[in-house]
């Protein structure tokens, strides 16, 4: 029961805090624009975001397994209302600057908590379920929060998006608080250097390597695709803006719809090969947008990029997290989340000076290639390791508790 009251309030809070900053960072760059900001001063709030989640987040998961989960969780969630209500009240672009960073080091805090969380209070057999079901309270709340932001702004301005994710804000802090159980120590608590330590040698010989190449891969693809797609679909085909959006939000919506059923697969079924099948068709539905016509053609590809994608996105957040039992789950699911960002970042980087170089059509066959090439490293790295993840794997240390 205890375990079963942690995941609602996990879930809750994981999607309070999505949805918040979904509503408003799908308007950020417009906010910003509105004050005046341009050039540098456009593009400096978010890559110090950006910047502050890839190098902190290591070092914020590996902190939370030292000083306790519900620390860190009160901290981050704190450390977001303060942003969320200085918003309110300033329009300083040098204050709304150092915001963004503050909000960056909240989400290096955040994700790793979380998920460790979830992580440590799954059964071993129902461990992909148990994430997939997680994960709606992500993806569903990623759906939501352009619309609501759209609605709000519309009736309230930035104001009303603003004080919606302080309100949010507060809600998720709350229900952190009541949730979260305290920390309690283990018999031998590893220094931070040690875990830190112990992950880097990690990352050069086991199989958390192949998963970390997997997830900058599958980053870069998403990013790309968010950047270029649009592009493509108003300058090439010509759709109309509700087309356009039917098509972006394709993949997002049957991802959310399929994430628990596929983590149900996932534990029937060996996650590597579900990883290997998932990452391999993704790359290949990309190579095909370049040559895709008409609306239906288009919809049909982003719905079978977000079906292939909820088959790999289970499993391999299961994986990750049996990495995690390995060498600390905090600071595990940080590096994670840093190579993520990382993704993240490159995408477009790189999109842009190929689109400069080559033209949009390169971008899409360059996702292509970066996703197959991510799923090979994946297979060299991972070996034999993982071939125990299937139905009836069992941990040497199962949980006491299971999440239904």
């Amino acid at each position: 029961m205890e375990t079963r009251t942690l995941f609602r309030g996990l879930f809750l809070i994981n999607f309070a805090i999505t949805l918040g900053f979904g509503i408003a960072d799908a308007f950020f760059s417009l906010y910003v624009f509105s004050l005046g900001a341009r050039g540098a001063l456009l593009g400096l709030p978010l890559v110090l975001y950006s910047l502050s989640k890839i190098v902190l987040s290591p070092f914020m998961g590996a902190w939370a397994d030292r000083i306790g989960r519900k620390k860190v969780a009160a901290a981050s969630l704190g450390l977001y209302l303060f942003v969320s209500l200085s918003y309110l009240f300033t329009a300083s672009l040098p204050l709304i600057t150092l915001l963004r960073l503050l909000q960056g080091i909240g989400c290096a805090m955040f994700r790793p908590v979380v998920l460790s969380l979830v992580g440590e209070a799954s059964p071993d057999h129902k461990r992909a379920t148990v994430m997939g079901t997680f994960d709606i309270s992500f993806y569903g709340a990623l759906s939501l929060g352009p619309v609501m932001g759209g609605m709000l702004k519309d009736l309230w301005g930035f104001q009303g998006i603003f004080a919606t994710l302080a309100l949010l804000c507060v809600v998720a802090l709350a229900v952190a608080l009541i949730c979260i159980p305290g920390h309690t120590p283990p018999p031998r608590q590893a220094s931070h250097s040690e875990r830190l330590g112990d992950l880097l040698g990690a990352t050069r010989h086991s199989s958390l390597r192949g998963l970390l190449a997997f997830v900058f891969g599958r980053a870069c693809g998403i990013s790309l695709l968010g950047a270029f797609l649009p592009i493509m679909l108003t300058a090439r085909l010509g759709l109309s803006g509700t087309r356009a959006g039917l098509v972006m939000a394709s993949s997002t919506l049957v991802m959310t719809l399929l994430l628990r059923p596929m983590g149900m697969l996932s534990d029937r079924a060996p996650r590597k090969s579900l990883v290997v099948a998932g990452g391999t068709v993704v790359s290949l539905l990309y190579f095909l947008i370049p040559v895709a016509v008409g609306f239906g053609q288009i919809l049909a590809l982003g719905v079978g990029i977000g079906l292939f994608s909820v088959l790999s996105q289970p499993a391999s957040t299961a994986l990750l997290v049996e990495e995690g039992s390995r060498h600390g789950m905090g600071a595990t699911v940080g590096t994670c989340n840093a190579v993520l960002n990382l993704g993240f970042v490159s995408g477009p980087l790189l999109g842009a000076g190929l689109q400069s170089a080559l033209g949009l059509t390169a971008v899409f066959y360059a996702a292509g290639v970066l996703g197959l090439g991510a799923v090979a490293l994946f297979m060299a790295n991972v070996g034999t390791v993982v071939a125990g993840s299937a139905a009836g794997y069992r941990h040497p240390c199962p949980q006491q508790h299971s999440v239904r």
